[in-house]
């Protein structure tokens, strides 16, 4: 579970690096959809790079992945206990 937030983490800082003009914060987790909003307010003139895009899809999948996680018996437990919340 740690290191699908991990994960989380160091995708939404590669897209903060990249363009630091939407404002995300490093270390914080956002939404896929407002992260991808905001790229496409940024730039209204440009189309959102394939990079950025599959780093948006990875974001998706991972959220899934992690909440589809935390549902399933005995990671249920395992989360309510070390605190893990869904994404």
């Amino acid at each position: 579970m740690q290191r699908k937030l991990n994960m989380q983490r160091e995708l939404l800082s590669k897209i903060a690096l990249a363009h630091p003009e939407i404002g995300l914060i490093l270390g914080e987790i956002s939404d896929p959809d407002t992260v991808l909003e905001s790229l496409k307010k940024a730039n209204p003139d440009k189309k959102v790079s394939k990079k950025n895009l599959e780093a948006i899809r990875q974001l998706k999948i991972n959220k899934y992945q992690y909440n589809g996680l935390i549902k399933k018996a005995p990671y249920n437990w395992i989360a309510k206990i070390a605190g893990f919340q869904s994404i």
